[in-house]
């Protein structure tokens, strides 16, 4: 490489020059600073200690390029999973695209309630839902023996999956299937956890404009008429499928819990909860099968 294609700087002066270019299109300081450490971890291999000690670092022109294309995407609201094609989830990292949500905190936490909860051998768990196979593939890694379904209606989603199961040298079986209108499996779980659409159309004005450019509206949205329907039809599948004592867990829109709560309850579900994240707002709702 000629020297000329090369320039010389240090871990704060790169940290610095990238959190003064993307901070116009991020307004909370602190992800802004986050966002700038990923990208000096992910391009340079650089850690804290790479900022905090000024350690010098060699930039080719190469990467200064992509360096600054990476910036005007963010300036466009791109998100940087997207940019950078990987998001983390409970100590793993994940492959994502446009064709799959971005895996959210509060959704770890529902991961880890699951296996905190639920400790023995060989249970059989369906994922509803699994964009990129996140939720399945952490289940499956956790629990002993798990054998895991994940199910999702697009191709895409479940290419993504794919390759993050063989990146984390998971078992879990894909299904191909639209959860409105097709049967399941002739199967019987013992854990069937759904993270599915639930955001209503009316909710757009309160959403982040690199979520409504972005990210996959299917997997995100409900009519506003029908802010249940995807939770009216799991539950019914439920039914037929969940094990005697068997467990349900969604995901909810904080505006639904109770009504999540009641459609479990008419259906004959028990010992229903309605949980909060650590914002405490209403995220989960956790019911046991029918007797």
């Amino acid at each position: 490489m000629k020297p000329s294609q090369t320039s010389l700087t240090t871990g704060k002066e790169l940290y610095t020059s990238l959190y003064q270019g993307i901070l116009p299109a991020i307004e909370d300081l602190r992800e802004a600073q986050a966002i700038s450490r990923w990208i000096l971890e992910y391009a340079f291999q650089g850690d804290l200690a790479t900022i905090v000690l000024d350690k010098p670092l060699a930039i080719t022109q190469a990467q200064q390029q992509w360096l600054a294309g990476v910036i005007e995407r963010i300036k466009q609201h791109e998100p940087i999973q997207y940019i950078l094609e990987e998001a983390s989830f409970l100590g793993r990292e994940f492959q994502v695209s446009p064709a799959v949500l971005i895996p959210r905190p509060e959704t770890e936490e529902l991961v880890y309630e699951i296996i905190q909860g639920n400790a023995q051998p060989g249970l059989a768990i369906l994922d509803i839902g699994t964009g990129s196979g996140c939720i399945a593939i952490t289940l499956q890694k956790a629990l002993p023996e798990a054998q895991v379904d994940a199910l999702d209606i697009s191709p895409q989603a479940l290419n993504i999956a794919r390759l993050n199961a063989q990146r984390w040298q998971s078992t879990i079986q894909l299904i191909e299937a639209d959860i409105l209108h097709d049967p399941l499996p002739n199967k019987r779980w013992d854990i069937i956890v759904s993270n599915p659409p639930y955001v209503r159309p009316s909710e757009q004005r309160w959403m982040h404009q690199r979520v409504l450019a972005y990210e996959p509206k299917q997997a995100l949205f409900v009519p506003d008429d029908a802010p249940l329907v995807f939770y009216e039809r799991i539950i019914t599948l439920a039914l037929l499928h969940l094990k005697q004592g068997g467990r349900i867990y969604f995901e909810i829109n904080e505006a639904f819990g109770s009504a999540i709560a009641h459609l479990l309850a008419m259906a004959g579900f028990e010992t229903i909860q309605i949980r909060q994240d650590l914002q405490g707002k209403d995220r989960w709702v956790v019911a046991v099968a029918p007797s």
